[in-house]
């Protein structure tokens, strides 16, 4: 029987066994819970932000659907059908009975003739409109395509009504656009077929062509085109936990990314996107403070194909985002070469050769690492998975060969329930010790939905293991993949460092508690309060945090690091365009770091618009 020993709490296989197999259990019987009501109850409208749905438009005024699509986030409604009524003294188009002003500056696409304008439109017509809607609820059209129109009839856009709960009529709306849905509409795409498993992987590289993309600019279908502009600030004092030295640090940073993704055919793709950044430092009493120079760098260029040769077969080559939902192993931009095998659906093989030829941070340079994984996704944001990781570093001061088995489970049981578990082994060798540790992670999240404020709490357990003794040739120190990132959502509408915002600790030689309460006092706001409780499984004066030196190092005597209090205000997708966060932490220390017993505090602001 294995054992695996986290300070003076043994933990056997049949408990780790046990907790998987509940979570899983519970997971699989709410999923398939509902599967003998229509198909479209499956999606859940409460967390949907958008939807693509094709069906026709009937004689007594409302479109009727056949299939609908979740989309990832919201959107601005885009039509294709025939026009319905043309106003020209008004110059409004009507379609699907909403009322659409034609402006001036309203685009016309494919067309040759610059003057084309409401005036070469008539009633019929087959086009595709991309609209905005003002605070008044009035359409306007941005832009018109008018020629090889597509023979099917879409709507897509945000979702402003909800009235689903199977007894008909179960109708969906869109800025006062009805759409009508029947037991005979279709989930188009569920959870684990091919087109839901690609979007998954490849996010917007997913879509048929660049217009499916939200916002941004497209050209000839082939090309997107998007821009977006963040800013933060960071504010850190007395991260050294003491008042003989200081250690304040106040920072602002502008970044710009252009993206831009090319659709070359169905089979091949491409994606690339330029960050420009600079750090304009306010104060520091920091020794070396990182560099004041403009950084400008591809941070992602890859090319991907699809199905080339092989139906379910992908491959990706370049440098390119490695991520996950709680990154955990990975949040990070890295060379590699990628396979991804899902022809098997719901089940996903993917495996990766990871080497970073210009890499964005030193220490990369140096490593080679394999990657392969199994996935399940038994719904459309839940998935269990399988991995392994194998690690050659040609430092050879380091002789370090770690490899890390894993395996977790990452559900979203929408809206009540979001349960996750990440269990990892650490073999190989580092420094010539052979490495023998463990950690676990596991948590949920648990929202009340008919409650006005949707108040939802967090309650998790993570624990790395460490070394008790040392110099027997064994090391007990877990260590994660140094790309990890510690980042996901909990009930809020923002992301957050879940071990703590101050300490952001790395999850080694250490037990973390925490508890979280949100509430959502808006549809796209959120506030929550989380507190982490910190010690250490051995006492060491090694702690891999955010914590400054000289005095922020505990002292190798106790093991208790101390609590953490972090408070985070969110608000998301502001005119379907604004992300904006503000985090306040506290580090309180704990007998670990006497006679140091500064608190640490952190404020952070951090603003996004895409333009």
């Amino acid at each position: 029987m294995l054992s695996i020993r986290f300070d003076k709490l043994t933990l056997r296989w049949n408990s780790w066994h046990s907790l998987l197999m509940m979570i899983l259990s519970s997971t699989i019987a709410l999923s398939t819970a509902r599967s003998g009501e229509p198909e479209y109850m499956k999606l859940n409208y409460q967390e949907v932000p958008a939807v693509e749905v094709k069906g026709f438009w009937d004689t007594s005024g409302v479109f009727v659907a056949t299939d609908i699509e979740e989309l990832p986030k919201k959107r601005l409604p885009k039509l294709r059908g025939e026009i319905q009524k043309i106003d020209k003294d008004a110059k409004t188009i009507t379609m699907y009975g909403r009322q659409i002003k034609i402006e001036d500056r309203t685009q016309f696409l494919e067309t040759v003739d610059e003057e084309f304008t409401i005036d070469n439109l008539q009633e019929g017509k087959r086009v595709e409109i991309s609209c905005k809607v003002g605070g008044d609820g009035a359409w306007k059209a941005r832009k018109i395509k008018v020629k090889l129109i597509k023979e099917s009839n879409k709507i897509k856009g945000t979702l402003t009504g909800i009235s689903v709960d199977g007894n008909p009529p179960d109708t969906l709306e869109i800025f006062g656009l009805l759409i009508i849905l029947n037991r005979e509409t279709d989930v188009n795409e569920p959870a684990g077929s091919t087109g839901a498993i690609e979007k998954y992987l490849f996010d917007e590289l997913a879509y048929e062509d660049a217009e499916s993309n939200s916002g941004g600019f497209t050209i000839n279908r082939k090309l997107h085109f998007s821009i977006d502009y963040r800013h933060g600030f960071t504010g850190e004092t007395d991260y050294d936990l003491s008042d003989r030295f200081r250690s304040d640090h106040n920072e602002t940073e502008p970044q710009i990314r252009l993206e831009l993704a090319s659709y070359l055919n169905e089979r091949f793709r491409t994606f690339a996107r330029l960050r420009i950044r600079k750090k304009f430092f306010l104060n520091s009493d920091r020794q070396n403070p990182p560099s004041e120079d403009l950084d400008v760098r591809i941070s992602q260029l890859y090319f991907l194909a699809r199905n080339s040769g092989v139906t379910g077969l992908a491959i990706q080559v370049g440098r390119q985002k490695f991520d996950e939902p709680r990154e955990w192993l990975f949040d990070e931009y890295l060379d590699a070469i990628r396979i991804y095998y899902y022809a098997l659906q719901p089940v996903v093989f993917e495996t990766a050769l990871i080497h970073s030829v210009f890499p964005l941070k030193e220490k990369y340079e140096t490593w080679i690492d394999i990657f392969g994984q199994i996935s399940w996704h038994f719904n459309r944001k839940s998935r269990l998975r399988g991995y392994v990781l194998l690690r050659k570093d040609s430092d050879e001061s380091r002789n370090r060969e770690p490899v890390w088995f894993g395996a977790g489970c990452y559900a979203n049981i929408q809206p009540l329930f979001k349960p996750w578990l990440e269990l990892a082994l650490l073999r190989g060798e580092d420094k010539s010790e052979k490495q023998r540790a463990s950690a676990l992670d596991v948590g949920a999240t648990f929202k009340v939905m008919d409650n006005i404020f949707v108040p939802s709490i967090t309650v998790s357990y993570a624990i790395g293991s460490g070394d008790e003794t040392g110099g027997d040739g064994i090391s007990n120190e877990f260590r994660q993949t140094g790309y990890e990132d510690n980042v996901d959502y909990f009930g809020g509408v923002n992301t957050m460092h879940y071990y703590g915002e101050v300490l952001d600790p790395e999850l080694s030689n250490l037990k973390v508690l925490t508890l979280g309460l949100s509430f959502k006092p808006i549809e796209n706001g959120s506030v929550e309060v989380i507190y982490h409780s910190y010690r250490q499984n051995h006492a060491d004066d090694k702690l891999r945090g955010e914590l400054v030196d000289p005095t922020g190092n505990p002292s190798g005597i106790n093991d208790d690091i101390g609590w953490e209090l972090d408070f985070v205000i969110g608000l998301s997708n502001l005119w379907q365009r604004v992300d904006l966060s503000w985090v306040y932490g506290l580090f309180y220390p704990g007998q670990a770091f006497n006679p140091y017993m500064e608190v640490a505090s952190l404020n952070k602001l951090n603003l996004k618009i895409e333009l």
